[in-house]
């Protein structure tokens, strides 16, 4: 029987996702909305849901990391998302599905919201975009691992009454 409380922490991530990259990187992501949107209201969507995918970890981890560059608004952005999420499932196994059901809640989001916006899908899952794309949904799981593993430990055990 699936928990209300993992339903609720899926909720809450999904709601999450529109806000947390914004709020970790809200300068550029505002440029990016007034350069490419304008008023219409699900290419703004789009693009405050996409800006979670936008940390690449395959070009991170090729190029030359450092630990400082693991700390991008986007990761940071999926940590925070994985805590929030596993701490309201409740234990570590709850935590760490809640953020990855949240992972492909958000990435179905996207493209289907970037479908309704008419933006270009073909670009990002072609050729070197491939890569790019790629590298968001590898660090967006990644992060949401880490966050969700955290906060499903440190809420405790799941306790079903």
């Amino acid at each position: 029987m699936t928990s209300y409380r993992l339903v609720i922490s899926i909720i809450i991530g999904v709601i999450l996702s529109f806000f947390s990259a914004f709020f970790f990187n809200m300068m550029v992501i505002l440029n990016q909305i007034e350069l490419h949107a304008g008023s219409d209201v699900l290419r703004i969507a789009a693009l405050l849901v996409g800006a979670n995918f936008d940390f690449d970890m395959i070009s991170f981890i090729t190029g030359s990391p450092s630990i400082l560059g693991f700390f991008a608004p986007e990761i940071l952005a999926w940590i925070f998302i994985g805590y929030i999420s596993g701490t309201i499932a409740k234990g570590l196994r709850r935590g760490v599905i809640a953020g990855s059901l949240v992972v492909v809640i958000v990435l179905s989001i996207w493209i289907i919201l970037s479908i309704f916006s008419q933006v270009d899908l073909m670009a990002l899952f072609t050729e070197n975009q491939l890569i790019e794309t790629l590298g968001g949904i590898i660090s967006a799981l990644i992060g949401v691992l880490i966050g969700g593993s955290v906060g499903g430990l440190i809420s405790g055990p799941y306790e079903e009454f």
